[in-house]
C-alpha cells in the first residue's frame, strides 16, 4: 500500500499543468476577445470615416469614386453615377473596367495605381457627347481618390479655336494673296486705265475683309478687359440715324429692303453708343446677308414695363433649333445653311451676348413662324434716364461682317 504513493506527486504535476494550461487559453481567450473588440472598434471607426467620406463626396458637383489599389470601385458619389451613366442601385465593389471599357485608359489607371503615391497622368475620359478630366490621388494606404471634373465645353472651346485659327489663316492668307497679285499687276499693266481700276477695286475689297476680321478680333480683346458694369447711355435716334446712314447702302447692294420702327417714348438707350452701334452692326448686318433678295430686315424699339427692348428681324433660312442654345458661344459655327454660305467664324452673336450681359440686359433668339430669325435685346432703365445731347464722341465706323 505504500508503494502505491509514487504516482501521486505526477498527478499533482499533471494536474498543476492543466491549470496552467487552462490559464493559458483562459488569458488566450481574453486576448482574442480584445483583439476582437478592438477590431471591430476599428472597423465600426472606419466605416464612420468612410460614410463621412462618402457624405462629403455626395455634397460635390464633381465626380467622385473611391478605389482600391486593385482598381476596384468600392465607393462612388451621385454625380458619378450620372457621368458614368450607371443604374442607381449598382452593387459595389465593381472593378473599374466595368464601369468604362476603354481598354488603354483602364491600362493606364492600373499603372498609376501601383505607382501610388507618385503623381501620373491619366488620360480623358469621353462618354458619348461629355469629356471628363480625371485626377488620381491617394487615400490612405489601402484605396486611392478618382476624381473626374467634367471638361466638355473648355474642350469644344478649345476645338472651335483650333478651328478658328486655321480659318482665319486660310482667310487672312487668301485677301493678302489677292492684295499682292493685283499690286504687282498696278506694276507691271499701270497704263492700263481698266486694269489699274480692277486692281484697285479688288484691293479696296480684300483690304475690307482683312479690317472686319481683325476688328471681330480686336472687339472681343476690348470685351473680354472691361469691367461687366454699364458704361452710360446714349441718344437712341442719333446712333440709330448714323447707323442706317451706313447700313443702307449695304442692304440696297443685296437686294435687301432696311426698315427701321423707333418708338417715339424712347429718348435714351442704357448702352454706351459705341457699344450700341456694335451690337446693331452684328445683328443688322448679319441679317443682310443672310436674308433672300427681296426680303426685308426690320429693326424696331419698344418700351415695355420699365424695359426697352430693341429688335432685329429677318426673312432668311434662320437657326436650326438644335444650335439656338449654342450659336452666342464664341467661336461656335453651326453647320447649316444659315452658316454654310457665309464662312463666318461664330463671333457675331458672341460679341452681342457679351456686350449685352455686360450691361445686364437679355438676349433672346426665336425662328419666326413665317420664316426667319427674330433677335431681342431687352434692357432695363431707370425712370429718370434723360437724353443724351452730346455729340457722339467716335468716328463713324464701317459696317462689318462678324459671323
Amino acid at each position: 500500500m505504500i508503494s502505491g504513493w509514487w504516482i501521486v506527486p505526477p498527478l499533482l504535476a499533471w494536474w498543476a499543468h492543466v491549470l496552467w494550461q487552462r490559464r493559458q487559453v483562459n488569458s488566450l481567450r481574453e486576448e482574442l476577445r480584445r483583439l476582437r473588440s478592438e477590431h471591430e472598434e476599428l472597423s465600426r471607426r472606419l466605416r464612420r470615416r468612410s460614410d463621412r467620406m462618402d457624405a462629403l463626396f455626395a455634397t460635390m458637383n464633381e465626380a467622385v469614386l473611391r478605389l482600391d489599389t486593385q482598381g476596384n470601385v468600392v465607393a462612388l458619389n451621385h454625380q458619378a453615377r450620372r457621368a458614368f451613366r450607371l443604374p442607381k442601385h449598382l452593387p459595389l465593389p465593381q472593378p473599374m473596367t466595368a464601369l468604362y471599357r476603354q481598354p488603354g485608359w483602364n491600362k493606364a489607371i492600373q499603372k498609376a495605381l501601383r505607382q501610388l503615391p507618385e503623381p501620373y497622368d491619366l488620360p480623358d475620359i469621353h462618354i458619348q457627347d461629355r469629356t471628363l478630366a480625371v485626377r488620381l490621388a491617394p487615400l490612405g494606404h489601402e484605396q486611392a481618390l478618382l476624381l473626374c471634373l467634367d471638361v466638355s465645353k473648355q474642350r469644344d472651346m478649345e476645338a472651335q479655336r483650333e478651328r478658328l485659327v486655321r480659318d482665319l489663316m486660310h482667310d487672312l492668307k487668301t485677301p493678302l494673296t489677292s492684295i499682292l497679285g493685283y499690286a504687282r499687276t498696278i506694276e507691271a499693266f499701270g497704263k492700263s486705265k481698266k486694269l489699274r481700276k480692277e486692281a484697285t477695286e479688288t484691293i479696296v475689297r480684300e483690304a475690307k475683309r482683312l479690317d472686319q476680321l481683325l476688328e471681330s478680333m480686336l472687339t472681343f480683346d476690348q470685351l473680354g478687359n472691361k469691367r461687366l458694369e454699364p458704361d452710360g447711355c446714349c441718344n437712341l435716334s442719333q446712333v440709330v440715324h448714323e447707323f442706317c446712314a451706313l447700313i443702307k447702302p449695304v442692304a440696297k447692294a443685296a437686294g435687301v429692303k432696311f426698315e427701321t420702327s423707333l418708338d417715339a417714348d424712347i429718348q435714351t438707350f442704357p448702352m454706351n453708343a459705341d457699344d450700341l452701334h456694335r451690337l446693331m452692326t452684328n445683328l443688322v448686318d448679319n441679317a443682310v446677308r443672310y436674308s433672300p433678295e427681296d426680303g426685308r430686315v426690320r429693326l424696331t424699339t419698344a418700351r415695355q414695363n420699365g424695359h426697352v427692348e430693341l429688335r432685329v428681324t429677318d426673312e432668311g433660312p434662320g437657326i436650326a433649333p438644335k444650335h439656338l442654345p449654342h450659336v452666342t458661344e464664341r467661336f461656335y459655327r453651326a453647320d447649316d445653311s444659315r452658316t454654310a454660305a457665309s464662312g463666318g467664324h461664330g463671333v457675331g452673336l458672341a460679341i452681342v451676348a457679351e456686350t449685352t450681359a455686360r450691361y445686364g440686359g437679355e438676349l433672346t433668339l426665336a425662328n419666326r413662324r413665317e420664316g426667319g430669325l427674330e433677335v431681342r435685346i431687352r434692357m432695363a432703365v431707370s425712370g429718370n434716364e434723360a437724353a443724351s445731347d452730346k455729340p457722339l464722341n467716335r468716328k463713324v465706323r464701317k459696317v462689318t461682317q462678324s459671323k
